[in-house]
């Protein structure tokens, strides 16, 4: 057997009502050089079961200790052979062409450590699909910078270059944003490409809602303030970081009760932060007409 050019990591926690769809979306990849590992992170479900059930010597199961989904991210790294690393929850779904798309853009940009594609939401009980608005037009071109800005990449729908993902653990004490902490460190002074397609399918359902809008406020802007220390980071990106950070704020805010006023104040500052930056005007009117 040749040796896998893609190696897809896939924590997985409880995820038995999910994980074999998952695979079966990973199965139907029309590139066949990919080995997947599935990195069991404490499951009391039958999600170990149904993975060794499944008859493919591409998919491989690990097991280990309830330590979190950035641990298991760094144990399925350790373990990657591929050229290429690819991240899929255990709950979402890949387009057939995922794999075919994002590798072989890597392949024809090789200055390039990373590739990301578009996605979709779907509700996991009506299977609506929710198409995302395209911000992508505000973009300036440096990944890092955009990143950011705001976390527009979806961690299933990226692939990276393996010597260079493999050199960047996850952090583990982080429990929220551990995704774009990894994706900031390993994108500074590097480029990125996009891949004009749709690649990835988000699972949306009821139970994977933030439920503590707080803490996950106070980890966003501490994770961030952490990459905005540096001397060589402008005063006009940090502006921009700032209005964003405080536009997520309002929209978080909002969805609690009483908080509204809180949130509107929260919003004023990102204007005041940064008059400049249209996404804070235009993402108020698409979420209150496209999402």
């Amino acid at each position: 057997m040749n040796a896998p050019l893609v190696s897809i990591i896939i924590p997985a926690f409880n995820a038995a009502p999910w994980i074999k769809q998952t695979i079966a979306s990973v199965l139907m990849q029309t590139l066949a050089r990919w080995e997947c590992i599935v990195v069991d992170d404490g499951s009391v479900d039958e999600t170990s079961e149904i993975v060794s059930s499944l008859a493919d010597s591409r998919i491989r199961l690990i097991f280990q200790k309830n330590s979190g989904v950035a641990a298991a991210r760094n144990r399925g790294l350790q373990a990657a052979q591929g050229q290429y690393i690819a991240f899929l929850d255990a709950d979402d779904l890949w387009h057939p062409m995922a794999l075919e798309r994002m590798s072989s853009t890597l392949v024809a940009n090789p200055d390039c450590v990373l590739c990301w594609g578009d996605f979709v939401r779907f509700d996991d009980e009506s299977k609506a699909v929710v198409p995302l608005p395209a911000t992508r037009w505000w973009h300036s071109g440096n990944a890092w910078e955009d990143l950011l800005v705001d976390c527009f990449m979806q961690f299933g729908a990226l692939c990276a270059r393996a010597e260079a993902a493999k050199d960047v653990s996850f952090n583990t004490s982080l429990k929220i944003c551990e995704d774009r902490d990894w994706l900031l460190r390993l994108l500074r002074g590097r480029a990125a490409i996009h891949v004009p397609h749709v690649v990835h399918f988000y699972r949306q359902r009821s139970g994977s809602a933030i439920r503590d809008y707080g803490r996950f406020l106070d980890d966003e802007e501490a994770m961030l303030l952490a990459h905005l220390e540096r001397d060589d980071v402008s005063s006009r990106l940090k502006k921009r970081v700032y209005s964003a950070l405080q536009f997520h704020r309002a929209v978080l805010l909002s969805k609690i009760p009483g908080r509204r006023g809180e949130a509107l104040r929260a919003y004023g500052k990102a204007l005041l932060l940064d008059p400049l930056y249209c996404d804070n005007y235009l993402k108020p009117v698409r979420k209150l007409f496209f999402v």
